[in-house]
């Protein structure tokens, strides 16, 4: 029983030990100035907010249009310059440490869910049946430039980021059900992009990033990050895709409607929200 006690006690006093020479880098060491490269990893929850008009939703047999909600991650690397406060500003680093400006490159995937209320005519019945359709792509790109302001000598940063996202999935997968099992049952499979697809979707989406995030020292040189961050995402790919199944339910209510019928109301716009863990290094 003893050298249970003993060896709890032991392990006790390992981790007060390592939490004290956590504490005590935390203290000797901080970003003041120069330039910070850093790799994130992000973990995203992503809420689709669609947005048509009146006359777009007509042209495809739909009375209303909701998004859904999915799961998205994705890498991240920055580069930036931290311009220190003392030297710029002629301040303290204890509460205002500094102004970065940082541009960045990623890679992930991403998640539209949309939810549309489809009239469907079987006979001399019509009904308004419920479309459920999650489209997953990959790889999404992600690209721009943002500012940081850092605080309590660099342990806490706020920043603004803006920039674009590129969808290059040319087959995109996708799950389509419908609240009526009998107009459609549960599939899942691969909507093919055509060449006129790729020649007059939009396949780019402007977004806007903020972010808090906690800098904490390993060493003079590098930091970990941990952050929490929302992100709105613009879209108006112009065209509608999907399924071929959806597509030929949708050609029965409206005759002369195909993929290559333009939408310009049509946005399928989102919000993401999540967590970045990462590291960051001073040059």
């Amino acid at each position: 029983m003893s050298i249970f006690i003993q060896g709890e006690n032991f392990i006790m006093k390992k981790v007060f030990i390592n939490i004290l020479l956590l504490a005590s880098f935390s203290l000797a060491y901080s970003f003041d100035e120069g330039f910070i490269w850093a790799l994130k990893a992000n973990f995203n929850g992503s809420a689709t907010l669609p947005s048509i008009s009146a006359d777009d939703l007509d042209k495809i047999g739909a009375g209303y249009m909701k998004g859904a909600v999915g799961y998205t991650m994705d890498g991240e690397a920055e580069l930036g310059y931290l311009f220190g406060s003392e030297r710029w500003f002629g301040m303290s680093p204890d509460k205002f440490s500094g102004m970065s400006v940082f541009a960045s490159l990623g890679v992930g995937n991403g998640f539209a869910g949309q939810v549309a209320g489809n009239t469907i005519k079987s006979g001399d019945i019509t009904s308004t049946v419920a479309m459920y359709i999650n489209v997953s792509y990959a790889p999404v790109i992600s690209f721009g430039v943002g500012t940081k302001a850092y605080f309590f000598n660099s342990r806490l940063s706020l920043g603004l980021h803006v920039g674009g996202k590129l969808i290059a999935d040319l087959s995109p997968e996708y799950l389509a059900y419908a609240d009526d099992s009998t107009v459609l049952t549960p599939e899942i499979g691969e909507i093919i992009v055509t060449d006129f697809m790729i020649k007059n979707m939009n396949p780019v989406m402007f977004s806007m990033k903020f972010m808090i995030e906690y800098n904490q020292p390993i060493n003079d040189r590098v930091e970990v990050i941990l952050g929490a961050y929302t992100r709105f995402n613009i879209y108006s790919p112009g065209y509608i895709t999907m399924p071929d199944s959806l597509l030929a339910l949708l050609e029965g209510v409206r005759p002369g409607f195909s993929l290559e019928t333009p939408l310009p109301s049509y946005y399928i716009n989102s919000l993401d929200f999540g967590l970045t863990l990462g590291l960051a290094f001073k040059g």
